[in-house]
C-alpha cells in the first residue's frame, strides 16, 4: 500500500533519516520502535509530504506523494503525537470540519462521523467539547480524526504516550480493529508495548533502520536484549 525507498532527510551535516526504505501492507500493524532523536517522528512527517525529503520516495498505491501529494494525502490519516485539537468545538463538530477539510466536501458527511464516531467508541462523547474530555478521549478523537475520511493508510505518532493503563488497553484494542481496513504504521519509543500489538517492527536508530522483524520472532523475555544488541552494534 506504501512504499518508501532509500528515504533521506538532511539538516546541514546531520542527518535525521538516512536511506530508510520499507513496506506497509493493509491488514497489519507496523511499529518504528526507537529512542527519541532517532527520526520517527521525522519519517512519519516525509510520509505525509509534510517535509520534503533531501531524497528518496514515497509512493502511496504506486504513486509518489511528492508529485501528487494533495490527492495522495486523501488516502492517508495522520496523528501527531500532539493532536491539533480545538478545545472550544464539540467532537462532532471537530470531526465533520475534518472531514469537510480532508475531501473539500459535505457529501456524506454524517454518515462519515458517525461511523468514526462508533468506530472510535466516542458516540456518547459527540456533542461534549474537546475541552472537557480526559487525555485518553482526547487520544480517540486524533485516531477518529485520522479515519474520518477512510484513509487506505494510518501513520500515528506515539499514540500510547502519556496515557495509563486503561487507556493503552483500550487503544491497543482498537488499532487491532482497525487494521483490518488500514495499513497502520506508529511510532514508539515504548519497547514492550509495541511488542504487544505490532505485527512488524522496524528499529530506528540514529535515522537508520537496523532491524526489520515480525514481533512473534522476539520471545517477550528477550526484547531488552534484542533491542540493546542491535543498537549497541550500531
Amino acid at each position: 500500500m506504501i512504499r518508501i525507498e532509500n528515504l533521506s532527510k538532511h539538516y546541514h551535516a546531520r542527518r535525521a533519516v538516512d536511506s530508510v526504505s520499507f513496506e506497509l501492507r493493509t491488514g497489519e500493524i507496523a511499529a518504528l520502535l526507537g529512542v527519541n532523536g532517532a527520526g520517527k517522528t521525522t519519517t512519519l512527517r516525509m510520509l505525509t509530504g509534510y517535509i520534503t525529503p533531501t531524497s528518496g520516495a514515497v509512493y502511496v498505491g504506486g504513486e509518489n506523494i511528492l508529485h501528487e501529494r494533495e490527492k495522495l494525502l486523501a488516502e492517508i490519516g495522520y496523528l501527531p503525537e500532539t493532536p491539533a485539537l480545538y478545545n472550544d468545538m464539540t467532537v462532532e463538530d471537530f470531526l465533520t470540519y475534518m472531514y469537510r477539510l480532508r475531501t473539500a466536501q459535505t457529501e456524506n458527511e454524517t454518515a462519515a462521523v458517525d461511523r468514526a464516531l462508533a468506530r472510535c467508541a466516542l458516540a456518547e462523547r459527540r456533542h461534549d467539547f474537546i475541552a472537557s474530555l480526559s487525555a485518553g478521549f482526547r487520544k480517540r478523537v486524533g485516531l477518529a480524526q485520522a479515519i474520518v475520511h477512510e484513509p487506505k493508510v494510518m501513520l500515528l505518532d506515539e499514540p500510547i504516550a502519556d496515557l495509563d493503563p486503561r487507556q493503552i488497553r483500550e487503544i491497543k484494542s482498537l488499532l487491532k480493529e482497525l487494521k483490518h481496513d488500514h495499513a497502520i504504521l506508529v511510532s514508539s519509543h515504548i519497547l514492550k508495548e509495541v511488542h504487544e500489538f505490532a505485527d512488524r517492527i522496524f528499529l530506528m536508530h540514529d535515522g537508520k533502520i537496523l532491524a526489520e522483524t515480525a514481533s512473534s520472532a522476539i520471545p517477550e523475555g528477550n526484547l531488552e536484549a534484542w533491542f540493546m544488541r542491535h543498537t549497541d552494534a550500531a
